[in-house]
This record gives structure tokens, C-alpha cells and sequence, in this order.
């Protein structure tokens, strides 16, 4: 009987595959092959200063896609304009929960002018139940305003949604309390793995809701913490690392990602041992040569 090489050799040898199509044959599908998003938190100081300059050097790292923050430090006729100009398409924004109802038409408004096709909270930090329960009714009413102007609202954690609550958690409450058509989750899967949850479990159990995720690479060979990292003095404690560096296993995550709903991935890194435009080209170069086998 043939080996699997003895196989290949001979497709390539009578001409059936190249050798890039047999290369890629034999290494297996592309773990991701949609546009690759990155946060724009990631490089928020950059991007502060020199808005148009940032995105243009975040379009020559590969990117393609976006995610925004602070919508309203920018006019967003202005901001639309600095997307155009570098090719990047603006899928979602993270935004604080509204004020009022006239906050969340304003900036509803802005994500319009934006074509941004999602908006969404970025965290929050609750610590009973009934807390939570109370949150998942704000965004739920929330989300059914967002579907009437024509945007799905989300909702990114961190650590402290994971958090007992009785025989549940926050993040489970918010999964069971909304309506899946008013609610999708944005899961960050670094937050989700440094709060000792299995991403997988969670694809499993609600199918289809988890259509944004956050990729970020979790450094090797940590301390196990349960404190957040952002409550250490600043560059004390830095378990943030570029996708492919440190201890998350990808591939098992982008084998389910179509159970899980995924249509959109951001590469997020919140802080950074070296330049962060030299960390987002090499997260952006590893995700787009992964092969799920």
C-alpha cells in the first residue's frame, strides 16, 4: 500500500497539483481564511496621536478589517475618510453603555456614518447575580434598537464575567437572559483561557453566538493568577504576548469556529513587550499561515 508521501509525490509528479497546491494539500486547509481584523486598541497611543498614520501603517501589516474605540474622539465624516484612504473596512466599534436613549441614537448615528455592521460593550464588572441579570435586560433592549437601524450589538469580556455567581456566572446569565438575535458575544478567548474556561465548552453549549472573537496570545509559563493584570502597577505584570508565541493551542479554536457562529477576528494585544507595530505583523503573519493540520 502507498504512503501518504509516496501519494503526494505522485500527484506531483504527473502534474496534478503544483507545488505550492501540493504544499498546501499536504499541510491542510487554512485555519483562517477571511480577512484578519485587528483591535485598534492595540496600538491606542499611535492612534491617538496620528489617526490616519496608524491606520495606514496597521493596513501595511496585513490587516484588513478594524475595530474601533473612543468613536467619538474623531468627527466621523473625518474618520470614515481615513478609512477610505487606507483600503480597511471598519466592521465594529466598542462603545461604554449609553446614558440614555438619546447617547445611544448619537452614537448609533455615528456607527452609520461608519458602515460599522456591529457595536459592542466592551466589559463590565458586576458582583451578584442579580446584577448581571439587570445588565443582560439593558442589552437586550439595547440590541432590539440596534436591529431596527441595522446593527447587531455584542457584548467582549474580560475575566470578571467568569466569576461564580451561586451555581452560574455573570457571562452565563448573560447568554441565557438575551435573545440571540439581540445579543451576540465578541469572546476574547486570552481573558477566556486566563479565567480557566474552555472556549470549546462554551462554542458547544450556545452554538452560533459567538460571532466576533478576540485573539490574543497568553505568555508560557506564568504564575497561575486570578487578579486582573491591569490591577498590577503598569509593567509589572505583562501575560499579554503575540498569537502564536505563547500557550493558547489555535487550532482546536478554528476547527470550531464555524459551530461557534464566527464571522469576524480581531487581533488584540493590550500591552506589549516590544513595538506593537512589530507585534501585530507577527500575529498577522501567524494567523495567516496557520493550517488546522
Amino acid at each position: 500500500m502507498s504512503t501518504r508521501r509516496e501519494f503526494l509525490q505522485t500527484l506531483a509528479g504527473v502534474g496534478v497539483l503544483g507545488a505550492a497546491g501540493l504544499q498546501a494539500w499536504a499541510e491542510g486547509p487554512l485555519a483562517w481564511p477571511h480577512p484578519i481584523g485587528l483591535q485598534i486598541y492595540t496600538v491606542r497611543d499611535a492612534y491617538a496621536k496620528d489617526p490616519l498614520g496608524t491606520l495606514k501603517r496597521v493596513r501595511a501589516a496585513g490587516y484588513q478589517e478594524i475595530e474601533l474605540i473612543n468613536l467619538d474622539s474623531i468627527p466621523a465624516d473625518t474618520l470614515k475618510g481615513y478609512i477610505q484612504q487606507t483600503g480597511l473596512k471598519a466592521v465594529s466599534g466598542h462603545v461604554p453603555l449609553p446614558k440614555d436613549d438619546n447617547d445611544w441614537n448619537r452614537t448609533l448615528g455615528i456607527a452609520h456614518t461608519l458602515g460599522l455592521s456591529y457595536l459592542v460593550i466592551p466589559f463590565a464588572v458586576y458582583k451578584t447575580a442579580d446584577e448581571w441579570k439587570g445588565l443582560a435586560d439593558k442589552l437586550d433592549k439595547l440590541g432590539r434598537v440596534c436591529k431596527q437601524h441595522g446593527i447587531q450589538l455584542g457584548y467582549h469580556n474580560h475575566i470578571y464575567e467568569f466569576r461564580p455567581q451561586g451555581n452560574t456566572t455573570g457571562y452565563k446569565i448573560l447568554l441565557d437572559n438575551t435573545d440571540r438575535s439581540s445579543l451576540i458575544m465578541e469572546m476574547d478567548l486570552f481573558w477566556a483561557t486566563y479565567a480557566h474556561q474552555d472556549p470549546l465548552a462554551w462554542f458547544r453549549q450556545y452554538p452560533g453566538r459567538f460571532q466576533m472573537l478576540h485573539i490574543k496570545g497568553l505568555k508560557k509559563h506564568l504564575p497561575p493568577q486570578d487578579q486582573n493584570p491591569y490591577e498590577f502597577p503598569k509593567g509589572k505584570f505583562i501575560p499579554f504576548t503575540e498569537v502564536g508565541q505563547g500557550r493558547i493551542n489555535w487550532r482546536p479554536i478554528f476547527a470550531h469556529v464555524k459551530e461557534a457562529g464566527t464571522k469576524h477576528i480581531f487581533v488584540e494585544q493590550d500591552r506589549s513587550d516590544i513595538d506593537p507595530f512589530k507585534a501585530i505583523a507577527m500575529s498577522e503573519k501567524y494567523l495567516k499561515n496557520l493550517r488546522l493540520s
